[in-house]
């Protein structure tokens, strides 16, 4: 049994496909997905998305957890998107408000711009907030995570 797990463990490859890498988007696409975060989770008394690292934890969900087409699929939505709002709303995505982004994210949820659009809405919304509901900042000042709970003392007399 022993020498089944060693050599288990041997022939494992080591150099695995996950390289440490994450989504790569050219920089406007980039820029749009931090706007599209951003617009989920705004900036507020607390920091938001965007401040505490999600848009890292997105590309890496979307380049270790989905397929290829789904890959393909997001990233020809994300180009799309400034197009679809400058249509929309007459001027850029950098350049509109909180509620004109808002608004867009709502169409965008309820399939005003398609399938492909509403799904990927879908899986960025999720990723976003699962990014965000899994930060540090969020767990120990918000839910009072501890990473041990309860605490050892090791000062304490035993009674018989």
């Amino acid at each position: 049994m022993a020498l089944a797990t060693l050599g288990s463990v041997i022939s494992y490859p080591l150099s695995a496909n996950h390289t440490g890498s994450t989504l790569a988007l050219s920089a406007i696409d980039e820029a749009s997905l931090n706007l599209w975060i951003g617009a989920i989770i705004p900036e507020s008394k607390i920091p938001g998305a965007v401040s505490l690292g999600v848009p890292t934890f997105v590309k890496t969900m979307l380049k270790d957890c989905y397929e290829a087409s789904a890959q393909t699929t997001f990233q020809t939505v994300l180009g799309q998107i400034p197009g679809w709002f400058q249509t929309e709303n007459g001027h850029a995505l950098s350049a509109a408000s909180a509620a004109e982004k808002e608004q867009f994210l709502f169409l965008l949820e309820k399939g005003h711009f398609g399938s492909d659009a509403q799904k990927a809405m879908a899986t960025l919304k999720g990723l976003t907030i699962q990014g965000y509901t899994s930060t540090e900042y969020v767990l120990v000042n918000h839910l009072n995570y501890q990473m041990a709970p309860g605490f050892w003392n090791p000062c304490v007399p035993v009674k018989k």
